[in-house]
This record gives C-alpha cells, structure tokens and sequence, in this order.
C-alpha cells in the first residue's frame, strides 16, 4: 500500500483568497506560484516556506522540467501533480493514475493498479466531488480500503455490453460502457480490484479501467473501448483530475473561553476556525468582510472596494 495518492483540466477549484486581490498568500520571500497554479500558505514550495511542523506534507515541489510547472506532492514513488489549491474549501485538485487490465486472450492479460494510503496526511478523498468508475464491457471492478483506519469498506460495480454498438456516445455510466459507485467520507486508504481472470470481449475491448475522478469529469465514448490503453493515450495521459479534501489535522477548533492550543493555525486578526466537513481537523477562515490568507499573520484584511 502507497503512503500516498496513487490511483486521486476543468473550471479551477476556488480561486485562493487573496490571490486576485494582489495580497500575498504565501510567507514572505517564498513563491506564491508554481507555473501558473498559486501556492498559499500552510503549502509551500520547500520546508521552509511551508508549515511543515503542521504537517510535512504541506511542503511542496515544484517541477519546472514540464511545461507549464507544476507543483507535486508525495512521496517518492507516489508524487502527485497539482492544479489547483482553493484555501476556501479546502480542496486540491490532482491528477491520478489509472488502474487498469489489459488482455492479449481471453485468458492472458497485464495489470497496473495501485492504492493509497492517507493515514499521515492532511488529505482525504472528496466523497461528494468524485465518483469511482468502470469502464470497459463486461467487467466488474471493486475499491475496497478503510474508513477512520477501522472500519473496512467495499464497494463497486459491474459494467456490460456486447460489443461497442450496444453502447451510446455520451451516454450517463449506468452500466452499459461504464458504471460508477460513490466513496464514503473519511475515506484512508483505498485499493482497486478487478474481479476477472478472463474475457470474453478482449477482441474489440481490450482495456478495462477503474478510476476514482472528479464529479462530471468523465462522459462515455465509444473509443475508449478501443486499442490497447486507448483510454489513457487519448483523454488520461497525464492521469484523471480528482478532488482530495484537505485541513489542519492535528487538532480541533478551541473551545469557547478557552485558550488557543499549540500549532493553532488560524494566527490572523478577523480570522477564525470551522470543523473540517470531511474527516477529523479543521479549517481558517476570513471574517465577514475581509479577505486574505488566514493563515498569515494579518493575513485578513478589508475587502478592497473598486470605485466605478
């Protein structure tokens, strides 16, 4: 099992708070972009730049061997590519790998899955932003993992058809072509499985894929039954965008009347802390009328106001 994201380009998560208002978002003297995705603060390229003592996977890289550059986060053999970080929700977009099985028979066949396992990070699965799927023709394909590192979860689902014109161009994954399952919340680990020794369809369908992929990002075609990786070679080279929840784990907002605990990261004036909506933690917010990175000292301030 990975330590980290292995198997998680549409309208960005939201935008940063402060990012289009000219304000810095990152610690001052540290980049505040990695090609064109911001980087706010408590990630940073580098540890110094990032809160680190929070969690050392806010400490991010940033690869300028690509173009555009972009930052990754990982460990090393399971490094991940963002494109985007919103400080409002407390999303991350990524793009993940896909698993999948290949048949050169109907009895032979090459796989490539992988898992993940999220129990050290600040990162969990969205339940309510992606969707695991299917696709592929007669194939049945199952992630099984753990919720709150306990209690074990299955789930899945089975995908048919006959040959490539029993299937329709765009049509919703409702079995026919593709299928999907929702994930739960709090989700830390997840493996995916494929239940099939052997095919009946590896003639005209070769390739079957699971992928665990942000809510809308995936519509049916008819080629991505076709060739061997068709799929990835026309729409997935780089992975498949996925929406990971992420907070300030280590702690809880402090009670009413009592003092800040240790490593509180809500540190600006006219900011204050909500509960994370998917898994243990929290989040900092900006009060009513300010805007900013509250996790910087001062880092909320007034709302500029454009004169017209």
């Amino acid at each position: 099992m990975l330590v980290f994201i292995a198997t998680i380009f549409l309208p960005a998560v939201a935008t940063p708070d402060g990012a289009s208002s000219g304000r810095s978002i990152s610690l001052p003297g540290c980049p505040d972009k990695c090609g064109d995705v911001p980087i706010p603060y408590p990630f940073g390229v580098g540890m110094h730049c990032a809160a680190s003592r929070l969690n050392s996977y806010f400490n991010l890289t940033c690869d300028d061997t690509i173009n555009p550059p972009r930052p990754k986060v990982g460990d090393p053999g399971a490094v991940v590519e963002i494109t985007d970080i919103s400080l409002e929700h407390g999303e991350m977009r990524v793009l993940t790998p896909i698993n999948y099985i290949c048949f050169k028979s109907n009895i032979t066949f090459t796989t490539d899955t992988q898992g993940y396992g999220l129990e050290f990070t600040p990162f969990l699965r969205s339940p309510s932003r992606n969707r695991f799927t299917v696709i592929g023709c007669n194939t049945l394909g199952l992630i099984s993992g753990y919720k709150d590192t306990a209690s074990q979860y299955v789930a899945g689902c089975y995908s048919y058809c006959e040959g490539i014109n029993n299937t329709s161009e765009g049509a919703p994954c409702a079995g026919m072509g593709c299928c999907e399952s929702a994930l739960p919340s709090n989700l830390t680990s997840l493996e995916v499985v494929f239940e099939m020794k052997q095919s009946k369809v590896w003639h005209f369908n070769p390739c079957f894929y699971a992928i665990v992929a942000e809510l809308g990002w995936y519509n049916f075609s008819q080629k991505d039954l076709v060739g061997t990786l068709g799929f990835i070679d026309g729409r997935a080279d780089n992975g498949v965008p996925a929406i990971v929840d992420w907070a300030i784990r280590n702690g809880s907002c402090p009670e009413k009347g009592k003092d800040t605990p240790n490593n509180y990261a809500c540190i600006s004036i006219n900011s204050y802390c909500v509960c994370a909506n998917n898994g243990p933690g929290y989040l900092c917010q900006c009060s009513k009328g300010y805007d900013g990175n509250p996790y910087l000292f001062n880092g909320c301030q007034g709302k500029l106001i454009t004169q017209i």
